[in-house]
């Protein structure tokens, strides 16, 4: 009987051998499973990079061809009507640039019938105080009124030195226009013209540079009009809430309803919590046709580099996800290598010819965009736009870096913030008080 059972064991095991001969051991099982796990997250980053490619690239062009199509077009001035709007125009002030005289008096000399001058400064001892009497001096028809110390209560210092200049603006629409920036006739008959509108409640600049005369001053070109207009323009067509506090105006009744420019002082990045309120409120926020023109005498690439830290720390604590990780990723150098490699893992194109051609094809349209920006030639010879367009490209990638590292602690001037994830702002008082010895 046994030797029956075994017989027929074995012919059992001879005929089930060649099935058993494909099921895959246990651990043959799991590495499969890895394997197939492994080729969907392969597959599932691709069309990510693929789709966040295509969109960016998407962004890029609509920017370009707006810019071209819009800027520098003026308004049709007939529509301020008989009875043009009053504007107050506050201007923070500290120390003396070699072109704040240029600034302010581009100011002075604005041809609109209708508008004050609200300089603020933080105390009465401000060598910027004797330039604003000399040009008062010399444009005595001008409204001008000065105001000192501003209120210590007020955590963000440029709000700070303001606040009292908004508070007794006698216009409803209020211009913040800040130290760097340099105005004309045709900026402020656009920005008035546009915020007559319905439904729109501020109008603001796109920031530019104007000088272009070393190294650091072309980087700020080069940054301002390329990399931050990719997006910057594209946004705001789309109606989204791209907005920065170099230049811009609003109605005054819309901010006094929203507890007005001080309640936003408790904020360091008071433009961007300023100008969410407002457009979550349902109002509109609409891009003036032409660029803010900051015009600074002499910068570093250290100060440049600073700037950016301080700027993206900003956006890291208030847009953590966004900037940590969609940021990075939708800028020239990444993208394009991000891209190079899914195309080379899935289709075999070689990445070094697709990364040299995206970085070419981006380099074009960005020069397209300057001068759209600029208006006109752009002051800087091709050959030098590439290498410091190049070197910009490579530089945001350090600037993310020194961002991440410690990015709640922000110093601004003398004084070190600390900013808490979603943008409170607290006065690091031991950073500060080692600052000032």
């Amino acid at each position: 009987m046994q030797n029956q059972c075994d017989s027929e064991g074995l012919k059992l095991q001879e005929l089930l051998f060649p099935v058993l001969h494909y099921v895959p051991s246990p651990a043959k099982m799991m590495d499969l499973v890895d394997q197939e796990a492994m080729s969907y997250v392969v597959l599932a980053l691709g069309v990510l990079v693929l789709m966040l490619y295509v969109l960016s690239f998407g962004l890029v062009i609509i920017s370009c061809v707006w810019g071209w199509m819009y800027f520098h077009k003026k308004s049709d001035t007939a529509l301020l009507g008989d009875d043009v709007p009053g504007v107050s125009i506050v201007k923070p002030l500290m120390g003396i640039d070699p072109l704040l005289e240029v600034n302010l008096e581009s100011h002075f000399t604005l041809k609109y019938p209708k508008y004050e001058l609200l300089i603020c400064f933080h105390d009465d001892q401000d060598p910027a105080i004797t330039l604003v009497q000399k040009l008062k001096k010399k444009y005595p028809k001008v409204d001008v009124k000065m105001f000192f110390h501003g209120r210590e209560e007020i955590m963000n210092p440029m709000v700070q030195n303001m606040v009292q200049g908004y508070e007794a603006a006698q216009y409803e629409y209020v211009w913040i226009s800040t130290s760097r920036i340099k105005v004309s006739t045709e900026i402020i008959q656009d920005i008035v013209v546009k915020l007559q509108q319905p439904n729109v409640a501020l109008v603001h600049q796109m920031p530019f540079s104007v000088q272009a005369n070393n190294l650091a001053s072309s980087i700020e070109k080069i940054y301002f009009g390329c990399a931050l207009a990719r997006y910057y323009i594209a946004f705001n067509i789309l109606g989204m809430c791209c907005v920065t506090g170099m230049s811009y105006i609003f109605k005054k009744s819309v901010l006094d309803s929203l507890d007005g420019l001080g309640w936003f002082g408790r904020y360091l990045a008071e433009d961007f919590f300023l100008t969410k309120a407002i457009h979550d409120r349902g109002f509109k926020l609409v891009l003036s046709a032409y660029p803010a023109q900051q015009n600074v005498s002499s910068t570093s690439v250290k100060s440049f580099v600073d700037r950016m830290v301080r700027w993206l720390r900003l956006r890291l604590n208030m847009l953590t996800v966004v900037a940590s990780f969609l940021e990075p990723l939708t800028e020239c150098m990444t993208l394009g290598a991000a891209m190079a490699a899914t195309l080379y893992h899935f289709f075999d194109i070689n990445p070094f010819i697709f990364f040299c051609s995206h970085l070419l094809v981006w380099l074009v349209i960005d020069y397209i965009q300057l001068r759209n920006v600029q208006n006109g030639p752009v002051p800087i010879g091709k050959l030098r736009f590439a290498w410091i367009w190049m070197f910009r490209e490579c530089m945001s990638v350090w600037i993310f870096i020194c961002a991440v590292v410690n990015p709640h602690r922000i110093k601004w001037g003398r004084r070190t913030y600390y900013v808490h994830t979603g943008g409170h702002t607290e006065l690091d008082t031991k950073a500060s008080a080692c600052s000032d010895l």
